[in-house]
């Protein structure tokens, strides 16, 4: 797959060239523009991992993974890694991130060091939630949202959806790194 290998190579790239240095002032104050809505992503945020247990979450994982995001592509484009300590869990990762706004949509690519696969994604504004499903290789039934919890911390909830309805199975908690 020509294609995939191109996509793959471009991703590798930005990670190691566009990388953003020094540290993120954040996402801006108020209710963004639709192509500003992942700004929260932006900076380096530590991640706890919790896990739906049919009535509350879990406590977080030992080591949580590490999550970076930077502009590119002229500020039109969000970069985020994604870099777990548990290689045989989750891997580490990079997603591109770019809004088109004649659809209202996010397009995005990730690919990862554990499925080494670039899959297709995409996210909208969905009664004020951020939503974002899969497109490639088709993922029926999953889905995930992202919440602004405050100015230094979001979650990203993955769901599954059982008989009709979507249920809880993980949540990321990210909070920003101060700047020193």
């Amino acid at each position: 797959m020509p294609a995939v290998t191109a996509i793959v190579l471009v991703l590798l790239f930005v990670s190691s060239t566009a990388r953003g240095e020094g540290c993120s002032v954040g996402p801006q104050v108020g209710e963004p523009p639709p192509e500003r809505q992942f700004d929260f992503l932006l900076g380096e945020h530590e991640i706890a991992l919790h896990a739906w247990q049919g009535d509350r979450w879990s406590p977080p994982r030992p080591e949580g993974a590490r999550w970076r995001g930077w502009l590119g592509l002229g500020d039109q484009a969000i970069y985020d890694e994604w870099h777990d300590p548990h290689p045989d869990q989750g891997g580490s990762g990079i997603n591109v991130r770019l809004y088109d706004s004649d659809e209202a949509a996010w397009k995005m690519m990730w690919v990862s060091t554990r499925t080494k696969q670039v899959q297709d994604l995409r996210a909208e504004d969905r009664d004020g939630v951020l939503t974002m499903w899969q497109v490639y290789p088709s993922r029926p039934g999953w889905r995930a949202e992202f919440t602004v919890l405050s100015d230094v911390q979001w979650a990203r909830t993955e769901y599954l959806q059982e008989d009709g309805v979507w249920v809880p199975r993980f949540r990321l908690v990210a909070t920003r790194v101060a700047c020193d």
